[in-house]
């Protein structure tokens, strides 16, 4: 769990490879690739676990803060 509370993962397209490791790596299946372009289309199902930013190579993905419920 990130210890910094709820938060979702973001992806700074400049720094992408499109390598799919994140996607692979996602145990909720949240995020997803059209092509080289990495998306989220379920923040709702997001745990903040982590894994898809530690695993980015290229530190493409950050975290940011979670919206309000």
């Amino acid at each position: 769990m990130n210890p910094m509370g709820p938060t979702l993962p973001e992806l700074d397209a400049s720094r992408c490879t499109g390598c799919g490791e994140c996607v692979a790596i996602c145990p909720m299946a949240c995020l997803e690739a059209l092509g080289r372009i990495v998306w989220l289309p379920r923040p709702a199902d997001c745990v903040s676990c982590g894994a898809c930013v530690e695993v980015c190579g290229p530190a493409a993905l950050t975290w940011q803060a979670a919206p309000a419920a």
